[in-house]
């Protein structure tokens, strides 16, 4: 059995794996890690709440989609607790299983979802191979107005990116990249810390995005 070489990413504040196999590779991944994990579920209760108030306080959360959220978690809860039509994506057929949910990978733009959403959420932009076009293409499924919620912790980033998560970031860096990505097109509105996640014990911070970038 040969040696495998694995570059260290426990230094880095930014991290792109390379997937050998392009695309095609990626995708395979990704659908056989959304298999494994199929029950497993990330979003917690305590930061899907700040995000809803934070909603609420913008009148928000008729319409929402959720990229990257397998089972479906949190597409059922922002439904019962905004009263909203909110719907879910993910690249594994598995996500028709699931109700509101729907096969896609949130990297592609929607025709049919363009200018449809008060809000996109995720905790998944660590599953990208090209972050900077996923959040391209949620800026275009915001309605006036609309504002992304990226959550992201210490688990997401570099140390802990690689074949499975391919993007990593430390959260410091994150205000940077949004800053750089996001030119002319949508813009840091704000950060909600949350202390403690109900499910894991991770201190989280949800960035948020405006589409409306003033001129």
């Amino acid at each position: 059995m040969g040696l495998r070489v694995v570059k260290a990413h426990h230094a880095e504040m930014i991290y792109q794996h390379q997937y050998s196999g392009g695309y095609s590779e990626y995708r395979d991944v990704q659908i056989a890690h959304n298999k494994r994990k199929l029950k497993n579920v990330w979003a917690d209760d305590t930061t899907l709440s700040a995000i809803a108030a934070d909603l609420q306080a913008h009148g928000l959360g008729a319409s929402g989609i959720c990229h990257g959220a397998r089972n479906g978690y949190e597409v059922a809860w922002f439904r019962k607790t905004l009263n909203g039509d909110v719907i879910g994506t993910d690249i594994s057929e598995t996500a028709t299983d699931f109700p509101d949910m729907h096969v896609w990978d949130f990297q592609d733009e929607n025709p049919d979802w363009a200018g449809r959403f008060d809000f996109v959420y995720t905790n998944s932009l660590d599953q990208a191979m090209e972050p900077q076009r996923a959040l391209s293409a949620w800026r275009k499924q915001l309605k006036p107005g609309g504002r992304i919620y990226v959550e992201h912790t210490m688990a997401h980033a570099p140390e802990g990116a690689g074949e499975m998560d391919p993007f990593g970031a430390h959260p410091m860096a994150m205000p940077y990249l949004f800053f750089v990505w996001g030119r002319g097109d949508y813009r840091l509105a704000d950060i909600l810390e949350i202390a403690e996640k109900k499910n894991n014990a991770q201190r989280a911070w949800v960035f948020v995005l405006e589409g409306d970038v003033p001129a």
